[in-house]
């Protein structure tokens, strides 16, 4: 897992590593412009394409446009550095770093004045290294007509550490704020760049890490992180070669009413994709007939229903009976707000005592009674979006680290896994952990979506997964399939059965 950081944190870190010794701040220095050529020369790949110009600053993040100038010179490239202040303005790494892009005869412009970015339109890259994480409110008047003279340019933007005006932990761009194409950033990602608006300032995101001291990592972060592929490709728990069906799990799913069978469906059959051997649906028995047309691999479970076609209380004791013959449970989507049904999910999650998720009607059972969650005797996954959320617990804050700090203190004090959905998704674990999630896409808010994420977390619990880790890898697998997805139907054209037909590839891509 990689930390994902504040400012202040990332600054820590850094001085500490670094302890005002020139030699070591300029390693890292090195280190940065070695990642920021790697990646500029994949945006321009053919040296004859056109020149690149690099804005820099008067700090450090200059100082790596100065490096990554260097290095793209003695690659080939045609550069030209705009320099925010003076050379001789540079200090320390900074001035260290200039000097020997200077040295290989780098040309060189003192931007004092817009004009002289008459021409900044001809260039195949313009590489963003003015302004770092640490600004704060809207950038200055001359740097303001810059960034929208970048901006207005048509050009491609690769941003050093941070898009020029992005405030790293709000993820608030300020006004105004590069736009950029790609950024990368140093050491470990910034809070604020996998949050909207700042996160579409920020385009496609390249993580690269300078090699800071595990310890002093260690010491100046908040057990915040962003999975890594390897630890996805780990959670999710092996096939069984001479296993049966049961071997492979065997998820119950709760789920379906009159007229509310779509839910049931969406979520039975991203359970079968994902890979549990088995899959039981108890359901209202008006509801049985439509669901059994649909889904032909699930096997059935009618179960007492209200009057108005809703799980009923009566069903307690069938589902208690089936809940002993599965590995998890899913229960909420589809089956209603109605009140008798409410008081079966409260007494049946309280005695199942099996791994569970609590999706959709599964956690409005819980409105303004929370602390009924507190009764369950067994590993439960909550999976609100915001209005769930402040139905459970009360208003979601605004800001991404106060959402963070309201999402360890319940996954806390109610002892559970909490998946937040949104853009990105929040994970937090009973051990005050928060994962973030930054996968899928704006055609993934569509209905059904959230079933799928239900179905697909149920049959990862079925299969042994761990479960904060089925949450993380279920988010995963959504957002991933909701991808592939995007590519053959657009945003706009997607449907969240599309996801469960790309639920495959996902699987493929984790088990390769």
């Amino acid at each position: 897992m990689m930390p994902v950081l504040t400012v202040s944190q990332m600054r820590a870190i850094d001085e500490q590593a670094i302890l005002s010794n020139i030699s070591v701040g300029y390693s890292y220095m090195m280190k940065a412009g070695m990642e920021l050529f790697s990646v500029a020369h994949q945006m321009v790949n053919d040296r004859k394409t056109g020149d690149i110009a690099i804005l820099c600053g008067k700090g450090n993040n200059g100082g790596d446009g100065y490096v990554a100038g260097r290095l793209l010179l003695e690659a080939g490239y045609g550069v030209m550095c705009f320099g925010l202040c003076e050379g001789e303005e540079l200090e320390n790494e900074a001035k260290k770093a200039y000097d020997e892009y200077i040295e290989k005869s780098g040309n060189f412009c003192h931007l004092d004045d817009i004009e002289l970015l008459e021409n900044i339109h001809t260039y195949a890259l313009i590489i963003d290294a003015m302004l770092g994480t640490g600004i704060k409110g809207n950038p200055r008047a001359f740097y303001a007509d810059v960034i929208r003279k970048i901006n207005q340019s048509g050009v491609r933007i690769l941003a050093v550490d941070t898009p020029s005006g992005l405030n790293n932990d709000t993820g608030i761009p300020s006004s105004p704020c590069i736009n950029a194409t790609a950024t990368v950033t140093m050491g470990f990602p910034k809070i604020g760049a996998y949050f909207y608006p700042g996160k579409s300032s920020v385009g496609t995101l390249f993580i690269k890490e300078l090699g800071y001291p595990e310890k002093i990592v260690a010491a100046n972060h908040d057990n915040i992180f962003i999975p890594e592929f390897g630890d996805l490709k780990g959670a999710l728990p092996p096939r069984k070669p001479d296993g049966s069906k049961f071997d492979h799990g065997c998820a119950m799913m709760v789920c379906g009413s009159k007229g509310m069978t779509g839910s049931a469906t969406l979520a039975c059959l991203a359970a079968i994709r994902t890979g549990c051997g088995m899959v039981h649906c108890a359901t209202p028995h008006s509801a049985l007939p439509v669901l059994s047309s649909k889904l032909t691999e699930t096997v059935m479970h009618s179960i007492d229903e209200t009057s108005r076609g809703t799980p009923s209380y009566n069903a307690l004791s069938q589902l208690l009976d089936l809940a002993e013959k599965n590995d998890s449970i899913c229960i909420g989507p589809g089956i209603s707000h109605d009140n008798e049904t409410t008081q079966l999910v409260k007494e049946f999650v309280k005695k199942a005592g099996k791994p569970m998720i609590l999706d959709a009607d599964g956690i409005n059972a819980f409105k303004g009674a929370a602390e009924h969650l507190k009764e369950i005797n067994a590993e439960i996954i909550l999976t609100p979006h915001k209005g769930e959320w402040a139905r459970l617990f009360g208003s979601l804050p605004e800001q991404p680290l106060e959402i963070i700090a309201s999402l360890k203190q319940k996954a806390s004090e109610y002892n559970c896994t909490i998946l937040l959905k949104g853009n990105p998704t929040l994970v937090a674990d009973p051990q005050a952990n928060i994962y973030i999630l930054p996968y899928g896409n704006s055609g993934m808010a569509t209905a059904g979506s959230g079933d799928v994420l239900s179905g697909i977390i149920a049959s990862l619990l079925a299969q042994g997964c761990k479960t904060t880790d089925a949450a993380i890898l279920g988010a995963f697998i959504q957002g991933i399939a909701g991808d592939f997805a995007r590519e053959k139907r657009g945003e706009y054209s997607m449907i969240a059965g599309d996801l469960i037909d790309s639920i495959y590839k996902v699987m493929n891509i984790l088990t390769e």
